[in-house]
């Protein structure tokens, strides 16, 4: 008679590690594409939001009253979000950008996948 010590949950053990670390390779990348699309949309609403800040900031120091200085600070956050006086936020300047809309869903299905 032939003992066998071989254990069952060798080989079914091994392929669930190799499972997980599978998927959360899958996941490393889903993210790092995620985050390549959104740093895709920043570099796309930013060429498009500076024209526009500059020429604030320009009509800004036409003012002689105004010091240079506070008038790049106070437009240095022009086009993004902010909060308005009834407690909603205003949207982003140009997140309607193709990339933009592209990120966003991206960003949505990859929480909806779990992470």
């Amino acid at each position: 008679m032939v003992c066998n010590t071989r254990s069952r949950s060798g080989p079914p053990v091994a392929a669930v590690l190799l499972l997980l670390v599978a998927s959360n390779t899958v996941l490393a990348d889903e993210a790092a594409n995620v985050a390549a699309l959104e740093s895709q949309c920043e570099a796309a609403r930013a060429a498009q939001i500076k024209p526009l800040r500059e020429a604030e900031v320009a009509k800004c120091q036409a003012d002689r009253r105004n010091d240079p200085d506070y008038c790049v600070r106070y437009w240095s956050d022009y086009g993004n979000a902010k909060r308005l006086p009834n407690g909603t936020m205003s949207p982003r300047l140009f997140d309607g950008l193709p990339i933009c809309v592209t990120a966003a869903e991206a960003r949505k299905a990859f929480k909806q996948s779990g992470q």
